[in-house]
C-alpha cells in the first residue's frame, strides 16, 4: 500500500466513524427531517455501503442511518432524488447489493417512487416551456429516473414489475423534452425554462426570456446521461437513440474554447440561444468562469461524463473527443480557474474528482487516471481536525440568491453526502482499489455511471 492510499483510507475511516452513530449527524442538522435527504441519513448511509463492499466492519453503521432514515419518512414526498423517498431509496439500494438486505422496504419504495414519478411526468408535460423540476437530477425526473433504472436492472422480479412502467414513462418523457418547440415564434430545444418558470427571483431577473440549462445537476446533461445509460442496459423507448443524437450534438455545437481548451456555458439566455442556433457566437456570459471550472454541478466536467456516455452509445467520435479534450483542459488550468468552493461534492473539490476520475475510467484515458492521483492527496489534505465529520462545507451565507450565488461563503458542519463529508469520503474511497471490478456504485445519484 502507497503512502498516499494509506493517507486516503485513514482519513476515509475519520468521516465513517464520525458517521457511525445516526444521532450524532442529527445532532448537527437540527432537523431529525433531514434524515429523509441526501445531505442527511439516506447520504450518509450510502456512503457507509460503499465502504462496505470494502469493510463488511461497516455494514451495521450503514443499516442504522439507513433505519433512522426509514422511520422519518412518514409523511414526506419526493423533491426528485435529493429528499424525500427517492433519497432513502437510493441508500436501501446501495445497503441491498450487500446480501439481499431490505427487501420489503425496496419493494415499498421503489413502488411509491414509481408512482410519484408517473404522476410528476403527467402534471408536467412537454410542450410550453419546463420547470427544472420536469427534468433535472437533484429535484426532478431524470435523478429519480436512475433509481428506477437501477431497479429494473438489478432488483428482484417485484421491484422490476414496479419500476419498468414509470422508467419506460421517464425515458417518453425525455424524448419529448429533446424535440423543438415554437416560443415567441422561434424554433428552440423543448427543455427550455421560461422566466416565469425559473426557480428563483434572481433567475428570474436574470433571465426575464428564460434559459437553457447545460449543466449536469440541473440541466439537459443529465437526461442525456439517463437515456444513454438505460440505453447501455438495453432499456429503450421509440424516439430514444434519435434523442441522445439531438441532445448530444445540441451540446457539441455550444462548446466554447480558450486557451486551455473546450469548456460550456452552463445557463445560455433564450437570445444568446437563438444567436447560436444561426452559426454565431456570443459574448461570455457572467456564469462563463465558473462554467469554465470543474464543479460536478455546473462544470464540464460533468457535462464530459454526459457527452462520453452518449458518444460510447452513439459511436461519435468527435463527442468523445470534445469530452476528453474539456477534462484535460481542467487539469491544465491553474487551481483557481477551476473555481471550486471548498472541498464537497456538488460545487467542490470532490465532485471534481470524482466526475474526473469516472472520466477517466469511462474512457480508458490515462491522463485523466493519473492527473485525478494528485487531487486526492490535495482533497485529503483539506481535511480540518476541528470538523466533526472531518470535512466542512462552503455554502452561501444567504440561500435565496440565485445560481450565481454571492461569494461570501460559510463554513457547515454537514455529514452528507452532496455538500457534506459523506460525498468527499465517497471520492476518496474511489481512488482506494475495490472488491469489485464494476465499483464504485454510489456516484450513480450524480448520473456518473
Amino acid at each position: 500500500m502507497t503512502t498516499a492510499t494509506s493517507r486516503i483510507e485513514t482519513t476515509v475511516a475519520r468521516v465513517a466513524d464520525a458517521l457511525a452513530d445516526p444521532e450524532t449527524l442529527i445532532r448537527h442538522t437540527g432537523d431529525r427531517r433531514a434524515a429523509v435527504s441526501l445531505d442527511g441519513s439516506a447520504g450518509a448511509a450510502l456512503f457507509l455501503a460503499e465502504l462496505a463492499a470494502h469493510d463488511r466492519d461497516r455494514l451495521p453503521a450503514a443499516h442504522a442511518q439507513l433505519a433512522v432514515a426509514a422511520r422519518a419518512l412518514a409523511g414526506t414526498a419526493t423533491a426528485g432524488l435529493h429528499y424525500g423517498p427517492a433519497s432513502v431509496l437510493a441508500a436501501a439500494q446501495a445497503c441491498g447489493r450487500l446480501g439481499g438486505h431490505y427487501p420489503r422496504l425496496r419493494h415499498q419504495l421503489t413502488a411509491h417512487v414509481a408512482a410519484e414519478q408517473l404522476a410528476r411526468i403527467a402534471a408536467e408535460p412537454p410542450g410550453e416551456g419546463v420547470a427544472w423540476s420536469a427534468y433535472d437530477i437533484i429535484a426532478g425526473t431524470t435523478g429519480t429516473g436512475r433509481l428506477l433504472l437501477g431497479a429494473v436492472t438489478e432488483g428482484d422480479q417485484q421491484e422490476r414489475a414496479a419500476a419498468e412502467p414509470a422508467l419506460r414513462a421517464t425515458l417518453s418523457h425525455l424524448v419529448a423534452l429533446s424535440l423543438p418547440i415554437t416560443a415567441d415564434g422561434h424554433r428552440v430545444p423543448g427543455w427550455w425554462v421560461p422566466g416565469p418558470l425559473q426557480p428563483t427571483g434572481a433567475d428570474r431577473e436574470a433571465f426575464p426570456r428564460g434559459d437553457f440549462n447545460l449543466g449536469l445537476a440541473h440541466g439537459i446533461a443529465g437526461p442525456l446521461a439517463l437515456l444513454a445509460l438505460s440505453a447501455q442496459a438495453g432499456v429503450t423507448v421509440d424516439g430514444q437513440l434519435a434523442a441522445v443524437g439531438r441532445i448530444g450534438g445540441w451540446l457539441a455545437d455550444r462548446a466554447d474554447h480558450d486557451a486551455f481548451g473546450p469548456y460550456w456555458e452552463p445557463r445560455l439566455p433564450f437570445d444568446d440561444e437563438l444567436v447560436r442556433s444561426a452559426g454565431a457566437s456570443t459574448e461570455p456570459s457572467p456564469y462563463a468562469a465558473a462554467a469554465s471550472g470543474g464543479a460536478w454541478c455546473y462544470g464540464a466536467v460533468g457535462i464530459a461524463n454526459a457527452l462520453a456516455r452518449a458518444a460510447q452509445l452513439s459511436g461519435e467520435p468527435g463527442w468523445r473527443r470534445l469530452a476528453l479534450g474539456s477534462a484535460r483542459a481542467l487539469l491544465r488550468r491553474p487551481g483557481t480557474d477551476r473555481h471550486l468552493k471548498g472541498p464537497t461534492v456538488c460545487h467542490g473539490h470532490a465532485g471534481f474528482l470524482q466526475s474526473l476520475w469516472r472520466l477517466g475510467r469511462l474512457t480508458g484515458d490515462r491522463e485523466l487516471l493519473d492527473g485525478a492521483a494528485p487531487l486526492a492527496g490535495e482533497l485529503a489534505a483539506m481535511a480540518d481536525e476541528d470538523a466533526p465529520f472531518a470535512f466542512r462545507h462552503l455554502a452561501p451565507a444567504r440561500r435565496d440568491q440565485g445560481w450565481d450565488r454571492t461569494q461570501r461563503l460559510c463554513a457547515e458542519d454537514n455529514g452528507g453526502l452532496l455538500e457534506g463529508a459523506a460525498g468527499v469520503a465517497a471520492a476518496l474511497l474511489s481512488l482506494v482499489p475495490g472488491p469489485s471490478a464494476d465499483g464504485p456504485h454510489w456516484d450513480r445519484v450524480l448520473l456518473l455511471s
